[in-house]
């Protein structure tokens, strides 16, 4: 199984990175790969939230939250991830890296069909798109919350 990280830190207050990140199904406001994302069913947060989106490049998936702690992160796991992936799951924790500052690690599990020709395949192509997704995801997390911050201190 192959893991991932990817961490920012955001200039904002931890109440701020919380309300972006606890809208589970609004995740296509902030990360740039999203075109469309919206909850699926009638809950909207704890373990059991649903989500479905559409990628950038056309494909769609559904994720369901697995583990939520309360203004601290949560764990999600993917269904029909793109192909080659499997198990993917995911987590997003904040954790506070000074006045007015969080940082944010996100991390991907996961692991890849086709055997020991999926393994070559994540070593040679996946593991750098799915590294690229998460990176552009943590940015555009900050991106977002710290305009969102800059608005409510204007």
């Amino acid at each position: 199984m192959r893991k991932l990280l990817e961490s920012v830190e955001i200039n904002a207050p931890r109440e701020i990175v919380w309300e972006a990140l606890c809208d589970f199904g609004d995740v296509a406001a902030w990360a740039p790969y999203m075109r469309i994302s919206h909850l699926v069913g009638k809950q909207e947060t704890g373990v059991g939230t649903r989500r479905a989106m559409q990628h950038e490049f056309g494909f769609r998936f559904e994720e369901e939250v697995t583990a939520w702690l309360e203004e601290e992160g949560y764990d999600f796991d993917v269904f029909r991830a793109p192909w080659p992936l499997t198990g993917v799951r995911e987590s997003w924790r904040m954790e506070s890296a000074g006045p007015r500052k969080v940082r944010v690690t996100t991390r991907v599990d996961y692991e890849t069909r086709l055997g020991p020709l999926g393994t070559l395949l994540d070593a040679a192509l996946v593991h750098f798109v799915v590294r690229r997704e998460m990176r552009s995801g943590v940015r555009g997390l900050k991106a977002y919350v710290e305009r969102q911050d800059q608005g409510a201190t204007d």
